[in-house]
């Protein structure tokens, strides 16, 4: 672990600092960038192989398919959720998914990849999501809004599989 932790967060620092693409406010439209001396890479296609795997994402969450999304992540992964320990690798993070579908009956769910940099056999996604749902015991439905983090790491076969998300909501803490 502590030997990933060093490189992740000098891959992050550098894609702040030296991506190809212009830095851009927030409304523009969503972009993949590769860093600078990443040969080879084509960042455009990393970024539709993200999005076809956050609509998978989109449609096991909607089902309540732990197993599916628990496939979307390497045998190594850590998820890292609101008010819960992270789950590290698929049986806890399917558990986890499992936790958040028996508390939450998701109505809509909607990941919105925002940026993608590209570095190697790495990609580091920045989104949003919007998600509504009615909880077992509540009287009305909720809805949170938020954004998310997500380390997706080339296979072997050259798909992509999440390595670290993180997310949170964007809404203020109930009282």
């Amino acid at each position: 672990m502590r030997s990933l932790r060093f490189p992740l967060l000098m891959l992050v620092a550098v894609a702040a600092c030296t991506t190809k693409a212009a830095r851009r406010p927030d409304t523009a439209a969503p972009a993949a960038a590769t860093l600078a001396g990443t040969p080879n890479v084509d960042a455009s296609a990393v970024r539709q192989a993200i999005d076809s795997n956050n609509a998978r994402f989109d449609a096991a969450v909607l089902k309540g398919d732990t197993a599916a999304l628990a496939g979307l992540y390497t045998d190594d992964a850590i998820f890292m959720s609101p008010n819960n320990p992270a789950a590290r690798g698929h049986d806890a993070i399917a558990k986890s998914f499992a936790g958040m579908g028996s508390a939450l009956k998701v109505t809509a769910f909607k990941l919105q990849a925002q940026d993608v940099v590209v570095a190697g056999d790495y990609a580091v996604e920045t989104g949003a999501y919007d998600l509504s749902g009615i909880a077992p015991k509540a009287t009305k439905p909720m809805h949170d809004v938020g954004k998310y983090i997500v380390l997706w790491k080339k296979q072997a076969d050259g798909s992509y599989k999440i390595a670290r998300d993180i997310y949170n909501t964007d809404l203020p803490p109930t009282k």
